[in-house]
């Protein structure tokens, strides 16, 4: 079948580009090796890193950095792509809360404070603001979940001038049987019996430690979670919050179902577990692209493509031994701001961040690919998010937010 648009990838930028493409009225489908960003991230939509009011923060930024993603598609998008995602978000339940203007701290799994800006609902009693009103706070966790230390996260915690204090419950009887990731949790707390028997551990501890709010892992349901948290707070008599956890991201996986399903409303179509490895060109145009498949590769055709595959982390790019960036799927030249000798420091961590995170694809303002002399590879190729040069998301803070102005400005465009 021939499609109007392919999008390559299912991460925020990926689904914000596939779901404005489909509701242009146009044959979408997303092809991607596995699910993107969403699920090893925190669930939150960062803006801009530390910045006290990160829209104004974007407005600068675009403002003298003419080549940075934000300003190439500019801060229109940026604001109309945040608000068709919380869209998508409150059409299954599942609001995001917070400003464009305003930075939220949030406890993070090692007690830790960490600047946001749109958070889950599920998420926002937890805001220090509210853990620095004098109140005590309690932090809980089964031991079952590896990776969430409620004594650690608690003191930590109190090392910042918050009062809490961390426990173990009790694991209540289940089927499951072996490990437990957060998923397994996940499914758990959607289940009535469990939630029951863990609400009533959490009201005994309110009862007699005075707590205010209880901080629980960030697995509080996958469909369900503001239901969950709603009992939650009912039984124990406290208000309840999520504290992400290592991936598998629960909080993630939410925000890419309620992207799919507004997809999947639009018309438009998925399939997860496609390997794009090669394009063909015709005539300076993108026409199709080969998937790995069981027996033979699978050939996809489309008039328009958007690459939204990530950068180096997210496996769109890949370093080569012999120092070689390349972009994984179409073979797009790739932008690297230093030689490969200059990958090593003498600090892991340096102030500067690492350079290969600002490698990707250099891209004109309508995001089309562009060469090392600045022609457009693809007139019919967008490219979006993590995998665009010219920004390090993880050292500005900016992954949720640049995937989301990107996304939804290939939707649109």
């Amino acid at each position: 079948m021939a499609y109007d648009t392919i999008v390559l990838g299912a991460g925020l930028a990926g689904m914000l580009a596939a779901l404005g493409r489909s509701e242009r009225g146009e044959r979408v489908l997303v092809l991607a090796k596995g699910h993107g960003a969403t699920h090893w991230a925190a669930g939150c939509i960062d803006l801009f890193g530390a910045a006290t009011n990160p829209l104004a923060a974007v407005r600068d930024l675009a403002a003298t950095q003419p080549t940075h993603p934000y300003a190439l598609v500019g801060v229109t998008a940026l604001e109309q792509g945040l608000a068709r995602l919380r869209a998508a978000c409150e059409a299954v339940g599942y609001p995001l809360v917070g400003s464009a203007e305003r930075s939220l701290l949030l406890p993070t799994a090692v007690g830790a404070l960490r600047p946001t800006s749109l958070v889950p609902a599920t998420m926002v009693a937890g805001e220090s603001r509210q853990l620095g009103d004098g109140r005590p706070t309690l932090i809980a966790g089964l031991r079952e979940l590896r990776d969430f230390f409620p004594p650690l996260i608690a003191a930590n915690l109190r090392a910042q001038g918050f009062t809490a204090e961390g426990v173990y419950l009790d694991l209540p009887p289940s089927t499951r049987h072996g490990a437990f990731s957060p998923m397994n949790f996940a499914r758990l707390f959607e289940q009535p019996a469990f939630r029951e028997q863990i609400g009533r551990q959490l009201a005994d501890l309110v009862r007699r430690g005075g707590y205010a709010r209880v901080g629980l892992p960030g697995c509080l349901g996958l469909h369900q979670a503001t239901t969950v948290v709603r009992d939650l707070q009912t039984q124990s008599g406290a208000l309840i919050f999520e504290i992400p956890t290592l991936p598998v991201s629960v909080p993630g996986a939410r925000l890419f179902h309620a992207l799919e399903q507004a997809l999947v409303r639009a018309g438009g179509q998925m399939q997860i577990g496609a390997w794009v490895r090669r394009g063909e060109v015709q005539t300076e145009q993108l026409v199709a692209v080969y998937s790995e498949a069981a027996a033979r590769e699978q050939r996809h055709t489309a008039q328009r493509w958007v690459l939204a595959t990530g950068g180096i982390a997210g496996g769109g790019l890949r370093a080569e031994p012999t120092g070689e960036v390349r972009e994984t799927a179409l073979g797009l030249p790739v932008q690297v701001s230093a030689a490969q000798s200059a990958w090593l420091a003498q600090r892991f961590l340096a102030d500067a961040g690492h350079p290969i995170f600002r490698a990707g694809v250099a891209t004109d303002r309508d995001l089309r690919p562009l060469d090392a002399a600045g022609r457009v590879v693809y007139a019919n190729v967008a490219v979006v998010g993590a995998a665009i040069a010219g920004f390090d998301p993880l050292r500005e803070g900016c992954l949720e937010g640049v995937a989301v102005a990107t996304g939804f400005a290939a939707g649109q465009h």
